[in-house]
């Protein structure tokens, strides 16, 4: 079987992001069971046999130029930049057959590229935008549009899986979809030889790792919040906080980026407590995760974290907020534990438990290591996914015979 996987950038060590992950597994996934991987990208980091740049047309640019004249807002060409992905996959497709298409469902380009190729086409819910955005932006113009095409594309596909059970029936029931196959499929994941596995003798009890951008749907603000309240128990400690300074909105419209915001909650002594990694390899990330005694995730919305599903299968002690699918994997008490959504408190109270009682955190990464190894492997995930891909193949075939 060809098959077709679009993720927004690609190479995988170049690029932290959940969907990329996914994709870098799947690929390695289905490859080890004797299948055809294309990538399709938008940014595209060197070349790679096998892996397609999505560039849009000079017609298609000059359409959006004037749909943006017409209508107003600059990002409106946005959405249409589904039809130039359909375009790179038929160029793909003439040559070398594509037998299925996986993609994710942000603002409707999947319908665009089902449309366009012809082409089985599966949706993978990633994101939905009527659960992802935060706060003001669902209330925005962009927001607005972007949660009206979702549901309008996803209307049109037969076949629409996801890795959190919670997502794939809220958006079910927001956009009253009736698809031929909605399926709950875990995302996939092992560790490279080089990640070692965490272990309470050779980590620092002192230490606390939080991996997510500094901005407010990864909850980086909650992350400094709680740690604030932390260190006026115990001074000592120290928080290595890894990933991009996306910035916090402010009321009054400004951003506020991490090193002031960090000013704004410590004293000079205290602020040097926090330890600001920026973006950081893989490698260096699952160091990290072994050196720490706990892994935070503070995430105002999450579908289904890789963060928390790497941290989990080396082993590591993790503190989660219980945003979107995180309860699934997160188990309170036997894989992890949970705070509430956008409290601040209680992750503090949670980390505080596990410096308290490092043996407690110790059995909770046991649990959670045995979990993702025994539910997130590649090839259990990988034959589930074959079986969708089949029955969006047949149900093409059924619809094309009169």
């Amino acid at each position: 079987m060809h098959v077709a996987l679009l993720s927004p950038a690609w190479s995988p060590k170049q690029n932290p992001n959940g969907i990329v992950t996914y994709v870098h597994w799947m690929r390695e996934g289905l490859r080890q069971e004797g299948h055809r991987v294309s990538v399709f990208t938008a940014a595209l980091d060197a070349p790679e046999d096998g892996v397609y740049l999505v560039q849009s047309s000079v017609l298609h640019r000059a359409r959006g130029w004037l749909e943006s004249k017409l209508h107003g807002p600059r990002y409106f060409p946005l959405f249409r930049w589904g039809n130039a992905c359909a375009n790179a996959l038929l160029r793909v497709h003439r040559r070398d057959p594509i037998d299925v298409i996986e993609m994710e469902e942000s603002f409707g380009w999947v319908a665009d590229v089902a449309r366009g190729t012809a082409v089985p086409t599966v949706v993978k819910l990633h994101g939905p935008a009527f659960m992802s955005l935060v706060d003001e932006e669902q209330g925005t113009l962009f927001g607005q549009v972007k949660i009206a095409q979702e549901g309008k594309a996803l209307r049109r596909m037969a076949v629409i899986t996801s890795p959190a059970r919670r997502t794939l029936d809220e958006t079910v029931e927001r956009y009253a979809l009736a698809p031929a196959v909605s399926r709950h499929i875990v995302n996939p994941l092992t560790l490279p030889p080089s990640a070692p596995l965490w272990r309470l003798d050779a980590c620092d009890r002192k230490t606390i790792l939080f991996v997510g951008r500094f901005d407010k749907r990864k909850g980086g603000d909650l992350v400094l919040q709680a740690f604030a309240q932390l260190l006026e128990r115990d001074p000592d400690l120290t928080l290595i906080f890894v990933g991009p300074d996306a910035g916090i909105a402010t009321e009054d419209g400004r951003t506020l980026h991490f090193d002031e915001y960090r000013r704004s909650l410590f004293p000079a002594d205290a602020a040097a407590r926090v330890d600001f990694r920026g973006k950081l390899a893989p490698d260096e990330i699952y160091g990290l995760r072994a050196r720490a005694l706990v892994t935070l995730i503070a995430s105002r919305w999450e579908n289904q974290s890789y963060t928390a599903l790497e941290a989990m299968l080396q082993g590591c002690p993790v503190v989660s907020s219980s945003a979107g699918g995180q309860p699934e994997i997160v188990r309170d008490g036997a894989t992890g534990l949970l705070s509430k959504i956008g409290s601040a408190d209680d992750l503090a109270r949670n980390v505080q438990s596990l410096l308290d009682h490092p043996e407690r955190a110790a059995a909770l990464g046991r649990n959670a290591r045995e979990y993702a190894l025994a539910q997130h492997a590649p090839a259990s995930v990988v034959r589930e996914t074959l079986e969708v891909y089949d029955a969006a193949i047949s149900i093409a075939k059924r619809r094309r015979t009169p």
